[in-house]
């Protein structure tokens, strides 16, 4: 039984309720991963710990008066939705109170295996012993202990039960950390256990071990001993983590993910995948409007477009890094048609001494003609504030695009290419902004240019 959607209502910055759509594994790559990202403080980590409280087993949880947002009538909601429509209900007993209590007409809470990480994943590195299976774990974990800053004190109750047969363990940790370091859990004469590493002779216990390298064990914990079907929620896997590693545990998630779902917030653009989205994975933005969150999907309808602009081999950068890192920003996007135009602003701008209030999509969107579907999908992902600046001969596409997206700002430039272009066999000269080596302005177009820049400017103040 897989998860169609979590909804949150009341709790902590959703004021009113919000929907994310769980991916559902198709046995295709990246199929069942949802990946939600943001600017920082929009609400991203609340899902993580939403996730958490309505699986939790045993008792509800109590959810105190910083927790219940007063804009949704001083109670929470929360709700797991399958792909047949039943549900279970975590919902404030009344409003203006910290008890709470779980809604079962159906289907219960024993029947999801929901792993939740969050993202202080530290732990303390002397430890007594007990040994704990992935159930164990799930059941024990409480959202206390899942908190905001506190530490993952019970997860070397796991690193026992690892123990017993590590050798499973470290076949899936290698597939992100290559060669694995030799490791053990070792005991002090006082009675406590640590974690001790072994680097070519050199021990030492997980105080000394670096944070990425215990990140990493969490995280693999979550995913050896998981069966099919199952559900891994992981607050900021990148933490600590070098971006190569980052690549690595991607495709390790893509890899898992084809039979389970996996529910990922983070900060990082290695995080995002294309294909997995084409496999029909889910990724969301949560951002902050006034004092509520809100989700933004993906459509679905853009997919089969995406996948068109993946297999444009001449501009690859087109959904490339650069490109995803402006999913984490505010808002104030620049859109500008190729690389060039990027490259030859930023110098503008400089000899302009000017300062655009916005951030450059990626290398830009790799023509024009990718105009109309790049703004669909920011649009989509609830970005308010988009800037267009097109060559002087995209005035007509100009025109007919702003009429679909009129909450955004579109310009063309006074000529009809960013830098000078000298004559080719069968092809005119084509005069610029700024000269062909980017260090001259051209000063006849200078004021129209300075204009550009300050509506912009002004627009994102709006």
């Amino acid at each position: 039984m897989f998860i169609n959607k979590i909804s949150i209502d009341g709790y902590r910055g959703f004021g009113d309720n919000q929907d994310l759509n769980v991916a559902t594994p198709k046995e295709a790559l990246g199929s069942g991963l949802t990946v939600i990202v943001g600017p920082n403080n929009s609400g991203k980590s609340t899902v993580i710990e939403a996730f958490k409280a309505v699986s939790l087993l045993g008792q509800a949880p109590s959810f105190a008066t910083g927790k219940r947002n007063k804009e949704s009538g001083d109670r929470v909601e929360i709700k797991l939705i399958t792909e047949t429509g039943d549900s279970i209900t975590l919902k404030s007993i009344v409003p203006g109170s910290s008890e709470t209590e779980f809604i079962e007409p159906k289907i219960k809470r024993d029947q999801f295996k929901i792993f939740v990480i969050k993202s202080r994943r530290t732990f303390n590195p002397y430890f007594d012993k007990a040994i704990w299976d992935r159930d164990q774990f799930i059941q024990n974990d409480s959202i206390n202990n899942s908190g905001r800053g506190t530490t993952y004190e019970r997860f070397q109750y796991r690193l026992f039960h690892i123990q017993k047969e590590p050798q499973a363990f470290n076949k899936v940790l290698e597939k992100v950390l290559y060669p694995i370091p030799t490791w053990t859990i070792d005991q002090h004469d006082t009675g406590q256990h640590f974690l001790k590493f072994n680097y070519n002779g050199n021990y030492h216990d997980s105080d000394g071990a670096g944070e990425g390298l215990l990140s990493l064990f969490t995280i693999i914990d979550a995913l050896y001993d998981s069966k099919p079907g199952e559900i891994i929620v992981i607050d900021e896997p990148e933490l600590s983590l070098h971006p190569s590693l980052q690549r690595n545990l991607l495709d390790l998630l893509l890899e898992y993910s084809k039979d389970r779902q996996i529910v990922v917030s983070t900060h990082s653009p290695y995080f995002i995948s294309w294909e997995s989205i084409i496999n029909g994975g889910e990724i969301a933005r949560i951002v902050k409007e006034g004092s509520k969150s809100k989700i933004y999907k993906l459509k679905p309808d853009f997919t089969k477009k995406i996948k068109g602009l993946m297999a444009n081999l001449n501009n690859p950068h087109i959904l490339g890094l650069d490109a995803k890192e402006i999913f984490f920003l505010n808002d104030n996007v620049v859109v500008v048609e190729g690389q060039e135009d990027v490259v030859f602003y930023k110098r503008l701008l400089r000899i302009l001494q000017l300062e655009l209030k916005g951030s450059f999509y990626g290398w830009g969107i790799g023509g024009a003609d990718n105009l109309e579907l790049i703004l669909n999908i920011l649009k989509s992902l609830g970005f308010k504030k988009v800037a267009c600046i097109l060559d002087n001969n995209m005035a007509e596409l100009k025109d007919r695009i702003s009429k679909k997206f009129k909450y955004y700002s579109f310009h063309t430039i006074p000529t009809n290419d960013i830098r000078d272009k000298k004559a080719v066999p069968e092809k005119k000269p084509i005069e610029g902004l700024i000269s062909s080596c980017g260090t001259k302005m051209n000063e006849k177009y200078a004021d129209q240019t300075i204009k550009i820049v300050k509506d912009i400017n002004e627009y994102y103040q709006m």
